[in-house]
């Protein structure tokens, strides 16, 4: 019977990502009714919207924004801000280029273009460009240009004295 139970468990765990992902579909009747389904209406008497939602929206967005939104690091051996910087960008799911300018001068120069000077890191999102790393500022920049807001972390719990 416990064995019933974890096969039913985990093919439940399985389905429910695959339940909130895709299409829903609303439709309005002759009589003003609204109806929301997963799927479109048999016959076409109704007027049909179609949206998107769950992970395949926001795969799309982020897609979206680095296409419009390039993100490029400039960086250096031994700096641990832009460390810091690519690991965030990373955890958030970023696509992103790191350019190492340490001892490149076309990409020194390619730097002091973009940026009016040499200093790592330096952040671009699209035509935007950063100085250094502060993490609400990139966020801000990030989420503007359209990527993906990073996901809501569950708060640890606190082990009660009792335990």
């Amino acid at each position: 019977m416990a064995l019933r139970l974890q096969l039913f468990l985990a093919m439940m765990l399985v389905s429910v990502p695959l339940a909130h992902a895709g299409k829903l579909y609303k439709w309005t009747d002759k009589d003003g009714n609204v109806s929301y389904h997963d799927q479109p209406p048999a016959d076409g008497g109704y007027r049909v919207e179609e949206k998107n939602i769950g992970t395949r929206v926001e795969a799309r967005a982020s897609d979206e924004a680095a296409q419009k939104y390039p993100v490029v690091l400039y960086s250096a051996s031994k700096c641990g801000a832009c460390d810091t910087a690519r690991v965030y960008l990373k955890s958030r799911g970023v696509p992103f280029i790191e350019k190492n300018v340490e001892g490149d001068r076309k990409l020194q120069d390619e730097l002091i273009k973009q940026a009016g000077g040499l200093a790592v890191p330096t952040i671009m999102v699209g035509p935007k460009v950063m100085k250094g790393y502060m993490e609400s500022l990139l966020e801000g920049e990030l989420d503007q240009a359209g990527y993906n807001k990073p996901k809501a972390e569950e708060p640890e719990k606190a082990e009660s004295p009792d335990s």
